[in-house]
């Protein structure tokens, strides 16, 4: 890869001679615990990686809904709804909150209307209080 990249000659044993954590390391100790802080750091920021906002992800859900919708595409407009709906109704989290009314009535227990009437309330909620924890966007639409 270094050769293809930058036309360098190089062996592993080279390498790791700039890995902190091989035992070959050469840079001294000054670099150990700024390398492992700058890791620590990478591992646990999650949250600047857009992905990991569900902000960002309901926002790349809507643009592949109205690609699906313009070319008539209705098998990934239906696709790309029913994903959304479980972004926000939180099926895709680790965390889940099941009400007594939930757990006393299944959702295919419902009629059509009850469940429309249902995923509209909590697509609506889950908006409403992604809307009150983010910050407007800066972004333009194209």
């Amino acid at each position: 890869m270094i050769r293809e990249d930058f036309g360098i000659e190089t062996t592993i044993q080279q390498v790791r001679t700039y890995n902190p954590e091989h035992p070959k390391f050469e840079a001294g100790g000054k670099w150990r615990p700024i390398f492992e802080a700058v890791r620590k750091a990478y591992l646990e920021d999650v949250s600047s990686i857009p992905i990991a906002s569900q902000a960002f992800r309901l926002n790349a859900l809507q643009k592949n809904y109205d690609r699906a919708i313009k070319h008539g595409n209705v098998v990934l407009a239906n696709a790309t709804l029913e994903q959304a709906a479980k972004e926000v109704g939180g099926v895709l989290t680790n965390a889940r909150n099941v009400s007594v009314q939930q757990a006393t009535r299944g959702f295919r227990d419902l009629t059509s209307e009850e469940r429309r009437m249902a995923v509209a309330e909590m697509i609506g909620n889950a908006l409403s209080k992604d809307a009150s924890q983010t910050a407007p966007s800066t972004q333009t639409s194209q």
